[in-house]
């Protein structure tokens, strides 16, 4: 244990409140909350820690817009993807989707020039217009403002996501992640030579790989997309193990050490990152020998089939949930649209013309919906 003056993990510097970094054991750009003090400075967090970070956020960025994770600081960047029809859209945090650019069209016709805009708000739509009437000062800009309408479509197809789980940075940021837990906890990560032979040397041997040949979470909770952190030390096989797992998805194993000689530990930290909330991880290692662990470094812990099994079992709920919520939000909106257009005051007693009048409003409000769920065939996700 220690408990004497902190050092940066990275440089060696002492730390003090001014050059804290108060790093996240879970990466911010995931969904993690916890921090630990006096494990990384500024400086090494906003240059190695940051590089090895960016590469794993950037990894795992369609998973966070997929399940909609919340973040400490700042919203999960938008990010464009082509769908399985070859279209571009924009997939935003909120779920939501746009264009990728503005479109514009020109095309002579008989009667002189038909142009075409799309824009992505009607500040960039006013821009495009201004264009228009500079080039064409015939037209009347305000009048074309005053025609101009929001209009909101559905993707008649799946988007296609892209997500790879290698990487020696994004390997980096893991094993930091299971050293910043052990620095909570009065642990020095300098025990762990393993570790540090790879995050330190330039040509160091990596000390983690992926696994799947087994469940080494004993209780998992079905359909949630987690984030776990567990390690274990033991002066008996002198090993410090660990587990990292991100999304229920990327499963990664560690020995940190070999020469372990300190005494007894076992720590977990694991988040819902949808919602912020801590859960109760159990993670059993006693099993996992130094021999499957190097086989998980060589890729062979990996059976065929089993990385989309471990995705399709949160991807389905989500979805199913996506479908659920999207539904009642356009029913709820069409009620409200059809009860404020009927032509019935606050309060007023409803007559059958304004029920009427609401049936109709609502109809012409979840039409489009509709539409979208009779002409699209079910499909899985293609991710």
């Amino acid at each position: 244990m220690y408990t004497a003056k902190k050092t940066c993990y990275l440089c060696s510097k002492e730390i003090g409140d001014e050059n804290d970094s108060r790093e996240h054991i879970i990466p911010n750009s995931i969904g993690g909350r916890k921090k630990v003090k006096g494990f990384i400075c500024i400086e090494c967090n906003s240059s190695a820690g940051d590089e090895w970070e960016t590469e794993l956020a950037k990894q795992l960025n369609p998973l966070c817009l997929f399940f909609g994770i919340e973040r400490e600081r700042g919203d999960v960047p938008s990010q464009t993807f082509n769908t399985t029809g070859n279209e571009e859209y924009v997939l935003h945090h909120d779920g939501s989707l746009g264009l990728p650019r503005p479109e514009y069209r020109e095309a002579a016709v008989d009667s002189g020039v038909e142009i075409s805009i799309k824009a992505r708000s009607m500040k960039e739509a006013r821009k495009m217009l201004a264009g228009v009437a500079r080039k064409h000062p015939e037209v009347n800009l305000e009048q074309l403002l005053d025609k101009a309408e929001t209009q909101s479509s559905y993707c008649s197809d799946m988007l296609h996501m892209s997500i790879s789980l290698g990487g020696a940075n994004a390997g980096r940021s893991v094993v930091k992640s299971a050293l910043a837990l052990m620095a909570l906890h009065g642990i020095s990560p300098s025990v762990c030579e393993c570790a540090n032979e790879y995050l330190f040397e330039e040509d160091g041997k990596p000390c983690f790989g992926y696994y799947y040949e087994k469940d080494l979470v004993k209780n998992r909770p079905q359909g949630v997309p987690f984030h776990c952190v567990h390690i274990e030390g033991s002066p008996c096989t002198r090993e410090i193990k660990a587990y990292v797992e991100y999304f229920a998805v990327k499963r990664v194993v560690m020995l940190l050490s070999n020469h372990y000689d300190g005494e007894e530990f076992e720590l977990t930290y694991a988040i819902n990152p949808q919602s912020g909330t801590e859960l109760s991880i159990d993670v059993d290692l006693n099993e996992l020998s130094q021999q499957e662990i190097a086989e998980a470094y060589d890729y062979k812990k990996m059976p065929k089939g089993s990385v989309e099994e471990a995705l399709g079992k949160v991807i389905q709920p989500r979805m199913a949930e996506t479908v659920e919520k999207h539904q009642s939000e356009v029913v709820e909106k069409a009620v409200q649209y059809a009860f404020e257009n009927c032509g019935a005051k606050y309060g007023e007693r409803l007559t059958r013309d304004h029920l009427d009048r609401v049936a109709g409003l609502m109809m012409e409000k979840l039409e489009p919906y509709l539409i979208h769920i009779l002409t699209v065939p079910r499909r899985k996700s293609d991710v």
